[in-house]
């Protein structure tokens, strides 16, 4: 795959020279560089600055980390339900607080001797030092999403300096911080970059999510504010206007395969080289079942794949039911767009069961999983069958995102019915050998051309977008429900929605039902791009429309009901969605204390400029 793009370099590795240091803050912010060789000419500042991107870019991409271990967007498939999911949190958790000072010491580095720097003309000491303030800015909006506090360091620390440094004053201060750093960023940063490397788009399509997160935990804070006054919610909005040169890409799938790493939609990414990047340091390797002809046989699955072992990863989280209720199918009768088990066909060519009688079809593992309030069974009563009821004229993303009964993928014909070829049926070991516990896989960000199959050791072009014109639209109709501009808030959604989705529009004309479609859009919209969680937490800030016309701060239901799966009969006369009993998928439960996760307790003992009192409510 031939591609234009900015590939993160590593050749300066061998410059940095580490200095032990036995203060709290031991991961060596004190480097020393050799200036000769870093700044003395523009070409070697641009690699160290490049340098930088890896680490900062890997913070908005951890998928598995905020759509499988803190919400049931995935569910594990052989490993219990993470503690993060269950409120087994404590004050030893550590979100990074105390984890990026190196990066955060190369952005003050970069400002501070391009600013001295007597090689780089005026051009490129306004851009190295935009690119160092974006950098520093998506660092500490990391940490501040998070847990609300941070230690702030602008200026490069010498040996001799107190590292013992205290944290924010309060969350408003985190976000001035942040906030100044993006909008000082902007004007310098450059337009029209290859593929890779922030511009403009990339500062904008940030600052309207930071807008949107600071606004919430802020309660819109006025000290936040533009200088002309305009409020935090209008400046996300004026921001995603001000993005250009740059459009909906009509193949949502592609966006996230080889034949899109290049789309227009793009705003930034990681890309990776097949150089030194394989299916199994991609993370594809943990998308992809391993399903083996000879094990299907023993487990008397099928039908066999035509190509031997063509699936053969390492599977770790497969998508839930709960996410696959969000995506909408077109109503015959009426051509709206609803869940698949309120639409004209399902009601019509259905009815349902009891637990009873979905107990006897004896196509389940365990009781247990009809002991949840997302229970469902049906079985069809027409001319079709329940997998068509389920999934035909479906939102063109869930096809794009997810591998389904019916599917096709890799040239294989895929059957996830029971004891099916892709199922949670295709194993000696249950729950134990990477195969779907939900009876679905991801096709997202899973590339589709292999000679002869994917394989952990396999290399491979790779990229993961951080942000997207997608996204940044979505950004700014939230703005606009939050300023009570409704119309153009449903106008807006509907961008994504008609263009990725192929829906019919939304017409939602009050504030509840336009949040209502507003939340099911974001969550396919950005699934597997580390979004849901966070989306989550914002809403419950907003509280009302936004989080079930509950109080702001309040609990979410989202992180708390449970995981579900689908079983659907051989023959796909019946169905039902149950609970996934095992790896504690039944125990999810949210605590409001983890709208900021703790300051952890290891830097509150290794530092003294912190005390127990700066601990976030809750995590004492």
């Amino acid at each position: 795959m031939k591609m234009n793009k900015y590939i993160v370099s590593i050749c300066l590795a061998g410059v940095l020279v580490l200095q032990g240091c036995t203060d709290f803050l031991n991961t060596y912010p004190t480097e020393s560089y050799s200036d000769n060789v870093v700044w003395a000419s523009q070409g070697t500042v641009d690699a160290f600055v490049v340098n930088n991107y890896a680490t900062v870019f890997n913070l908005y991409t951890g998928y598995s980390t905020w759509d499988y271990n803190f919400s049931n967007n995935m569910v594990g498939c052989r490993a219990s339900c993470p503690s993060e999911a269950r409120g087994l949190l404590d004050n030893s958790y550590n979100c990074g607080i105390n984890s990026y000072f190196t990066y955060i010491r190369n952005c003050n580095l970069i400002i501070e001797k391009v600013a001295e720097s007597e090689v780089l003309d005026a051009a490129y000491k306004a851009r190295y030092t935009a690119e160092a303030k974006l950098l520093r800015a998506m660092i500490y909006y990391h940490l501040t999403r998070q847990a609300g506090r941070y230690i702030w360091v602008d200026r490069v620390l010498d040996t001799d300096d107190e590292f013992n440094l205290p944290l924010t004053a309060d969350i408003v201060e985190s976000y001035s911080h942040v906030l100044t750093d993006i909008r000082e960023a902007i004007p310098d940063l450059p337009t029209g970059v290859v593929s890779g490397r922030p511009d403009k788009n990339t500062g904008y399509a940030l600052l309207s999510e930071v807008c949107l997160t600071a606004a919430a935990y802020t309660d819109n804070n006025s000290s936040l504010y533009v200088s002309s006054g305009v409020n935090l919610y209008q400046e996300a909005v004026n921001a995603v206007d001000a993005i250009s040169g740059v459009a909906l890409d009509s193949n949502y799938e592609d966006m996230f395969n080889q034949n899109g790493a290049t789309s227009n939609e793009i705003i930034l990414a990681r890309y990776y080289s097949s150089d030194n990047t394989t299916v199994q340091s991609s993370g594809m390797v943990n998308l992809i079942p391993n399903l083996l002809n000879s094990n299907l046989t023993v487990n008397g699955c099928g039908p066999l794949f035509k190509t031997a072992d063509i699936f053969e990863c390492w599977l770790d989280y497969t998508p839930s039911q709960n996410l696959v209720d969000d995506y909408l199918v077109i109503d015959d009768e009426t051509g709206e767009a609803k869940r698949w088990y309120e639409t004209s066909q399902f009601v019509n060519g259905t009815q349902s069961l009891t637990k009873e009688e979905a107990i006897a079809l004896d196509i389940h593992v365990d009781e247990d999983e009809f002991n949840t309030n997302e229970f469902r069974a049906f079985r069809a009563t027409g001319d079709r069958n329940v997998t068509e009821l389920m999934y035909d004229n479906r939102d063109k993303r869930f096809d794009a995102s997810i591998i389904r009964d019916g599917s096709t993928f890799l040239g294989e014909d895929i059957t996830c019915y029971n004891h099916g070829n892709m199922t949670r049926w295709a194993t000696a070991r249950y729950a134990s050998d990477h195969v779907p516990l939900t009876n679905y896989a991801t096709r997202k960000y899973v590339y589709t051309e292999w000679n002869p199959r994917p394989f952990y050791n396999v290399s491979t072009d790779y990229h993961k977008i951080v942000f997207r014109y997608g996204r940044a639209l979505l950004n700014k109709a939230e703005a606009l429900l939050q300023l009570g501009r409704i119309s153009e808030a449903v106008a807006t959604l509907n961008q994504t929605r008609t263009t990725h989705g192929g829906l019919p529009a939304s017409t939602a004309s009050t504030e509840e039902a336009a949040w209502a479609d507003y939340k099911i859009e974001r969550r396919v919209e950005l699934f597997w791009e580390a979004d849901w969680y966070f989306s989550l937490l914002r809403w419950g800030k907003y509280g009302g429309a936004a989080n079930d016309g509950k109080a702001g701060s309040s609990t979410i239901a989202e992180l708390e009901e449970d995981a579900t799966f689908i079983e659907i009969a051989t023959d796909r006369s019946a169905a039902y969605v149950g609970k996934v009993a095992e790896l504690s998928n039944d125990t999810r439960t949210f605590d409001t204390r983890s709208y900021l996760l703790p300051i952890p307790q290891s830097l509150i003992n290794a530092n003294e400029a912190i005390t127990e009192a700066d601990q976030n409510p809750g995590w004492e």
